[in-house]
């Protein structure tokens, strides 16, 4: 019998370019029969927030964005220009959507944990965080639900 393939992700940053990519791979390991499991913590932890989820795509200021080398400047305002209108056109959904899609269609396959030791050094309780998020768990309790899967950390 072959072992399910699992995928784990530790989502530390919440700028829009490493969300992106946290639904991405999400998406795609769902999509191929995969169990994913994201880990929230750090600023990672701070987007999923219920009064900062939306936020995430908002700006246009690439200021707001992450910390990158101030020559990718021009190239981070264009994703994020181009990322607001393929929303606003239907071509692409809010982030917060579509991982509440994914965990509607992978219901036992896709879980989200907060870090509790990022949840009270930040100040979070689990009724601040999107309704997607299921529980705060630790370090060792996700990777003893990802082993002996791959983790990635964005």
């Amino acid at each position: 019998m072959e072992q399910e393939r699992k995928l784990g992700i530790v989502v530390q940053s919440g700028a829009a370019n490493r969300i992106c990519c946290v639904v991405v791979y999400t998406a795609a390991a769902l999509a191929s029969g995969w169990k994913v499991v994201l880990h929230l913590v750090n600023e990672g932890l701070v987007a999923f927030r219920k009064d900062t989820a939306k936020r995430v795509w908002s700006s246009l200021d690439p200021k707001d964005f992450s910390l990158y080398p101030s020559y990718y400047a021009p190239h981070v305002a264009v994703f994020l220009k181009n990322v607001q209108e393929m929303i606003a056109s239907g071509k692409f959904k809010d982030w917060p959507e579509m991982l509440a899609e994914l965990k509607r269609l992978h219901p036992d396959k896709l879980k989200i944990y907060a870090c509790p030791l990022a949840a009270a050094t930040y100040g979070i309780k689990k009724e601040d965080l999107l309704d997607i998020v299921d529980d705060i768990r630790g370090a060792e309790s996700f990777l003893e639900e990802v082993y002996p899967g791959v983790v990635m950390v964005f």
